[in-house]
């Protein structure tokens, strides 16, 4: 019996994790756990924890976007990197933001790999026709850290060229 990889998925929006969600159970490679606030994203977090929080979890990536209620360092993404810093033994989930917000301070904070390290970030009006292929590189190729660094050299250069 062999297990899927597992995506959890947050969103305030129901819709957009509804879409994601189905577009990760169109593959049939995945099992996603659908979040529709940080509370239970969160316990989500905390029920996929190996060696007691020491080690680093058992979710293969996490798929979320920006709270436009909170300040940029309350978000959820921070907040998990903020567990996994707690643990030398703990490498950084691999995280997608999927989003209609594009402020620069906030992509260029993401794509930082100090900070949030995020593999890649999407427009929620057309992150389909690349979550697959992204899935694929960071779950079975073991890309998330080159995928951060392709997606933060495009930021840079895209900034260069306004």
């Amino acid at each position: 019996m062999s297990f899927k990889p597992v995506i959890l998925i947050y969103d305030l929006d129901n819709k957009l994790v509804d879409e994601i969600a189905a577009e990760i159970g169109n593959t049939g490679l995945y099992t996603s756990i659908n979040t529709y606030n940080e509370s239970n994203a969160m316990d989500a977090i905390r029920q996929y924890d190996r060696g007691f929080g020491m080690l680093t979890n058992k979710l293969s990536c996490v798929i979320t976007g920006w709270n436009n209620y909170k300040k940029p360092r309350d978000q959820f993404l921070y907040h998990l990197r903020e567990i996994e810093k707690k643990s030398p033994l703990r490498s950084a989930t691999p995280v997608v933001i999927v989003t209609e917000d594009h402020r620069e301070d906030l992509k260029r904070r993401a794509l930082d790999a100090k900070d949030g390290a995020v593999c890649a970030y999407l427009h929620r009006d057309c992150f389909r026709d690349s979550l697959r292929p992204l899935l694929e590189q960071i779950i079975f190729q073991q890309k998330a850290d080159e995928l951060n660094k392709q997606a933060s050299q495009q930021f840079e250069s895209a900034l260069l060229e306004d």
